[in-house]
């Protein structure tokens, strides 16, 4: 009965009840990309361990204030630490957004311009003129809206235990030691977007130069002391006084060494920072925006949201302002339907952030989990956008239609997308539920006989029959002449076979594909690193790897992985060496090598 209350209730929350009870109502309507009427929604807490999120803070804008905030989950499984909402989050890349609101400040003071040369502002490190940048300067317009040609789309960050950080100057100029490639401008600046995280700490240098100060001190001064973000900072690493605070970060991808990593990449990635520290600032952009707040004047914070460059133009237009992505429905022609946001993926961690122009609506999602980017934060920003009333925000509601148990499990199976691509349908309930090579679950509602949508994006599928049944599989965008196959029950694709242990009918299979040497032995990599480990398969793939790669230094690499994993360390110096020989100069199996010898 309280369910059915919620639901009933819903349309009238976002003014007539109590942040508590919009909050239980957040928590219980998380919902696919597309809506479904008459789906019932998700509870938040299932999601979480569906998506197995061991954390999240969670902070909610309403008419410019924090509604409401709350956390859940852990900060830490292996000490039984809640989450709280002091409990501070590496946010990755919405420090982009935290640095372009600092370089505007200087902007308002005269100290910086939008459309000078930024080299003219920079002392400590000047970016190496070329034939881009002779015909065209890069400016700080350019940097804070990745049109500036500039390369290094991201960063990595460093084990904790890498002593000394590189600085800044050091990981512009690709220093011996920063293990990062110099930032140059490698295409033509203003000629269109192209992300760029190096960009943003030109940026940083540029602002750290007119100012004589460090980045953490400069952001202390200009935003989260003006704003009262008392748990925020870019200090890397963490000083004491925040260590205590930090959330563990978890991953289950292979290459993550099961430590928050540390990032002196501080305006593309070092904010350490809390929900409710992070709505502050979004409800500071909004105020700004509105001719009412103090942290920018409304003509910068209108710069700030003007789109700069078109990043897609879908069902959603998606463009970059100065620092911020800007986000409506297709058609949009008012401003109380657009948003601005940022996102953040750390090694452990994921973030997001969401304001609307008007209205002070948004939220913010801080998740010490790496794995599932666009899986439970965008969830649960549809349900609170869902239960507030965004405007214009989520699409169209799609209606199913009732099919009996027995015609949607006519449907269920495998179709074949590539030689070695299953889609593979099943049912729950009244809906089906797709997954592409073990990935993640798309939810798929009827909305005709032998018609359903996928509700990732969208799209229509429709199942072809024969007299003996459903045979073949398409969606809208496929030509019509084209249909993925239903699958026999005893046909298989190379990494079904490899799953099953089927190594040698695997090995064939995957040698008539003719992978190349990298996706061969990423596929071994990932095996050897997953979690239980797959080491039969990986030794399978680096079987074949060897076969039709003899002289590729990675392929003994690997090998020397997989025989490191094995305990065989003889072996592994072994393979190491024969990698070594084949690359003189590869540093990361020279540091495998010194390893093995002087454990």
């Amino acid at each position: 009965m309280k369910r059915l209350l919620i639901l009933l209730l819903l349309p009238a929350f976002s003014s007539a009840q109590t942040p508590k009870a919009r909050a239980a109502a957040v928590e219980q309507n998380l919902i696919p990309y597309v809506p479904v009427s008459g789906f019932p929604g998700w509870n938040l807490q299932e999601r979480m361990r569906y998506h197995r999120i061991p954390g999240a803070s969670i902070a909610v804008i309403r008419n410019f204030k924090i509604d409401w905030a709350r956390s859940y989950g852990f900060a830490d499984t292996t000490k039984g630490l809640p989450v709280t909402n002091e409990t501070m989050f590496s946010a990755g890349s919405i420090s982009k957004l935290a640095m372009a609101t600092i370089a505007l400040r200087l902007v308002d003071r005269g100290l910086l311009s939008l459309d000078a040369p930024i080299n003219n502002y920079l002392s400590s490190w000047k970016i190496t003129e070329n034939d881009f940048t002779r015909k065209k300067p890069v400016t700080l317009r350019m940097l804070l809206s990745h049109t500036a040609g500039t390369s290094q789309s991201s960063y990595f960050g460093y084990l904790p235990e890498k002593h000394p950080l590189p600085s800044i100057v050091d990981i512009l100029s690709g220093a011996p030691g920063a293990d990062v490639n110099p930032v140059v401008v490698n295409s033509e600046p203003g000629a269109g977007f192209r992300y760029s995280g190096g960009g943003s700490l030109i940026a940083q240098m540029a602002i750290m130069d007119v100012l004589k100060k460090d980045f953490a001190t400069i952001a202390e001064e200009e935003l989260f002391r003006p704003l009262g973000m008392r748990n925020s900072t870019f200090a890397q690493p963490l000083p004491g006084p925040f260590s205590g605070q930090a959330a563990w970060g978890y991953s289950a991808a292979p290459w993550y060494e099961g430590t928050p990593y540390v990032y002196p990449q501080q305006a593309a990635a070092g904010l350490y920072t809390t929900a409710t520290d992070l709505a502050k600032l979004i409800i500071g952009l909004q105020q700004a925006w509105a001719g009412t707040g103090k942290l920018l004047p409304q003509g910068l914070a209108r710069a700030m949201m003007t789109p700069q460059a078109v990043l897609s133009d879908g069902t959603y237009k998606e463009q970059i302002g100065l620092g911020a992505f800007l986000l409506e429905q297709k058609g949009t022609t008012q401003d109380k339907g657009r948003y601005f946001e940022h996102q953040g993926a750390n090694a452990g961690f994921i973030a997001l952030a969401i304001g609307s122009l008007t209205g002070g609506n948004g939220m913010v999602i801080l998740m010490n989990s790496g794995d599932d980017f666009n899986g439970f934060g965008t969830e649960v920003r549809r349900a609170v956008a869902k239960v507030y009333g965004w405007n214009n925000f989520l699409p169209p509601a799609i209606h199913p239609v009732s099919l009996s148990a027995a015609e949607l499990e006519g449907y269920t199976g495998r179709y074949r997308k590539g030689e070695d691509e299953v889609l593979r349908l099943r049912r729950e309930g009244n809906y089906l539920v797709e997954n592409i090579n073990n990935g993640k679950d798309i939810y798929c509602f009827a909305v005709a006989k032998d018609t359903i949508v996928f509700t990732d994006y969208n799209v229509k599928g429709f199942f072809r029959r024969s007299d003996s049944g459903v045979t073949g599989l398409r969606n809208e965008y496929m030509d019509t002449a084209s249909w993925m196959p239903r699958m026999k029950e005893d046909e298989f694709t190379p990494s079904e076979l490899l799953a099953a242990g089927r190594y040698p009918e695997a090995k064939e299979g995957f040698r008539r594909l003719k992978l190349n040497v990298y996706r061969l032995t990423m596929m071994a990599w990932e095996r050897m690193r997953s979690r239980p480990a797959h080491l039969p398969a990986a030794r399978a793939l680096l079987e074949l790897a060897e076969e039709q790669f003899p002289n590729e230094s990675i392929v003994f690499s690997r090998w020397g992985d997989y025989f490191k994993a094995t305990g065989d360390k003889a072996a592994a110096l072994s393979s190491y060496q024969k990698a070594l020989a084949l690359e003189p100069g590869n540093q990361e199996v020279q540091k495998q090598i010194s390893q093995l010898r002087n454990p």
